[in-house]
């Protein structure tokens, strides 16, 4: 007696994605990338701009330990391009072994940074390089920060004059792009070196 076999008949389905389904998850790819490219451009450029801030705050001190080793005064000076400062260790207006070079879209700029570094805040009125009273060593007014033989901040009112201590200072960076920020270098009248990030509307 021949043996009935039953057939199962089952027709095969191949897994994939269909055109829309694809569509839809490369949209969701280019909506979370432009939510975070942005993010995380930001926060890069938060991070080289105070980066620069530390830096600044590095060469001030190298040059107040300069100072105090050579036994005299050196001023830390500005580039006419607000791209680079550097201690005058000669005297003279010239650069140093002693440079901070900024990285790109950032700046020295003391020019319509954010209101708040003020007396109240800080304890003193911060002198900037706009407000500076400084004559260099080879009797030549040069606005900028000088530290003196005893490790302080000092400014020279003449040329003729000593660099006189007791002076507060502040210097401001900005970082430009999508999303302008700012921070600060600020030196109190007895030498301390403090970085400001202005965040959140509001200096800390």
């Amino acid at each position: 007696m021949p043996t009935k076999t039953k057939k199962f008949c089952c027709g095969s389905t191949e897994a994939g994605f269909s055109l829309i389904e694809l569509m839809i998850v490369v949209a969701i790819f280019v909506l979370v990338a432009a939510i975070a490219i942005p993010i995380f451009t930001s926060t890069l450029n938060r991070l080289k701009l105070r980066g620069a801030a530390q830096q600044l705050s590095e060469l001030y001190q190298e040059a107040r330990m300069r100072a105090v080793q050579d036994d005299t005064y050196y001023e830390v000076l500005l580039s006419p391009d607000s791209k680079q400062a550097y201690v005058d260790t000669n005297g003279n207006g010239g650069a140093s072994v002693l440079t901070l070079q900024l990285p790109a879209a950032v700046s020295f700029n003391n020019a319509g940074v954010p209101a708040g570094l003020d007396q109240k805040a800080l304890g003193f009125v911060p002198v900037q390089t706009e407000t500076s009273v400084m004559f260099d060593q080879d009797g030549v007014s040069r606005p900028g920060l000088a530290w003196s033989s005893r490790g302080f901040p000092c400014q020279r009112a003449s040329a003729t004059s000593v660099c006189q201590a007791g002076t507060g200072w502040v210097q401001y960076l900005r970082q430009d792009g999508n999303a302008v920020a700012y921070v600060a270098v600020v030196v109190n009248p007895t030498g301390k070196i403090r970085v400001w990030s202005f965040e959140g509307g509001v200096w800390r």
